[in-house]
């Protein structure tokens, strides 16, 4: 049995080699294999004869799938999935599975640490002190008192709720299709802190945050849904925070903001083209604090990452249904089999 880890990112494969180590192969012992796949040929090179595939940045397109001869189970490292073509692989019977939560505590942290940033001007006071200037007279406001809106209230923007609960904020406001479901999943669970989340529209949250933090998936419904509309439609003054995906924002609409004055800071940690092209708009903003798509790390989380990767590809190839899937496969003869049972 062959599994091939596509585009290796990490530089080892322990966690994965443990979890497949007493597996019990019906055709002989499982060869892990590692690549470095960055183009669709490459993938369908390396993968086109895997049982298993894990996969991390590579584009797993419609055309590699069909290449895909033996393939049961696309797991990606990650709790996104956007390079990968989910509808093609459920026509071709193969699940796609991913990771949410794995690092929402790092995540939230890291927003929380964007946004403290912006708050108090650390980047520009940073390269002003290392310049030699001191006293830098630039106005500052105080956080507590003050209105945070959370856009997208999964397993990352909970936790950077809960987080924030000791900054004094007057209102904490969040902006997700299931708002009412989730809070009422959390009191059921006595998991509802004291300063209870407003759940509010997306214009509504828009409109009355001074801090707003991004924790959405990219889809056709959030894709650019930070634009020069909706940038239009914030407090002057306000601070935008993204970890999610760099796609989610309009970036030169973004900067246009920063540099009027419309928006006082962003904090970033995701782009649309990574690594950030050194001419881009934003790079050369003072008012601005960017780090290099690294919200998710810290060591735990990576090893729980790579572990809970392995296992989804392990339980597919064990024939279970994953833990944590995308997609459910189209199987004609199953679903042939289970209308006969209901038939019967």
């Amino acid at each position: 049995m062959k599994i091939v880890i596509s585009d290796d990112r990490f530089g080892r494969a322990d966690e994965e080699r443990r979890v497949f180590a007493d597996f019990p192969a019906p055709t002989g012992k499982v060869r892990l294999i590692t690549a470095r796949c960055r183009t669709e040929d490459e993938l369908i090179g390396a993968c086109a004869e895997a049982d298993a595939v894990l996969l991390n940045q590579a584009p797993m397109t419609g055309r590699v799938i069909s290449r895909l001869k033996k393939c049961r189970v696309i797991s990606r490292y990650g709790t996104g999935y956007d390079n990968v073509d989910i509808g093609a692989a459920a026509k071709a019977g193969i699940w796609v599975t991913n990771v949410p939560g794995y690092c929402a505590g790092e995540a939230a942290e890291h927003a929380l640490a964007l946004l403290l940033s912006c708050a108090r001007f650390i980047p520009e006071k940073d390269r002003a002190v290392r310049a030699g200037q001191w006293n830098l007279n630039r106005p500052i406001r105080r956080i507590s008192g003050r209105v945070l809106g959370i856009v997208g209230f999964g397993a990352t923007g909970r936790a950077l709720w809960e987080k924030v609960q000791g900054l004094g904020f007057s209102r904490i406001l969040i902006a997700d299709p299931h708002i009412d479901a989730k809070l009422a999943a959390l009191r059921e669970k006595g998991g509802y802190p004291p300063m209870k989340a407003e759940g509010v529209s997306f214009a509504a949250l828009i409109s009355q945050s001074d801090f707003i933090s991004l924790h959405v998936p990219l889809n056709e419904s959030t894709r650019c849904c930070i634009n020069r509309k909706t940038i239009a439609g914030m407090k002057d003054g306000a601070v935008l925070v993204n970890t999610s995906r760099g796609a989610v924002l309009d970036e030169r609409a973004l900067a246009e903001a920063l540099e009027r004055g419309k928006l006082a800071g962003a904090g970033l940690d995701v782009f649309e083209t990574e690594p950030l092209p050194p001419d881009h708009p934003l790079a050369a903003l003072p008012n601005t604090a960017l780090s290099d798509h690294s919200a998710y790390y810290s060591e735990e989380a990576v090893s729980e990452l790579k572990t809970r990767t392995a296992l989804n590809a392990r339980e597919v190839l064990e024939g279970k249904i994953p833990k944590t899937p995308v997609n459910r496969p189209y199987n004609a003869g199953a679903e042939k089999q289970a209308e006969e049972e209901i038939t019967a």
